[in-house]
């Protein structure tokens, strides 16, 4: 983690381009596991609310997906509605 490298929109940039080639292939989700906020860790704290303040939701936590000292959290976001509205 490089502090003075964030806050500069290069994640957005990224997030908006990969979903515009997701939505033109057709795919209606896109998701993300990280760590849980479950867990103290301050850098997955600013990770999870980057994602949340992008539009993603979380979805389901796995307390020992990868393990116990380590819980995940699945967030996901809807890129297209499939019924058209």
């Amino acid at each position: 983690m490089v502090p003075e490298h964030h806050r500069r929109g290069v994640g957005r940039a990224l997030l908006q381009h990969l979903e515009s080639e997701l939505e033109r292939r057709g795919i209606e989700y896109l998701q993300v596991k990280t760590l849980s906020q479950s867990h103290p860790d301050e850098g997955y704290a600013r990770t999870r609310a980057f994602y949340l303040g992008y539009g993603f939701r979380v979805l389901e936590e796995f307390p020992d997906l990868w393990d116990p000292a380590n819980p995940s959290v699945m967030l996901i976001k809807a890129l297209s509605n499939p019924w058209g509205s």
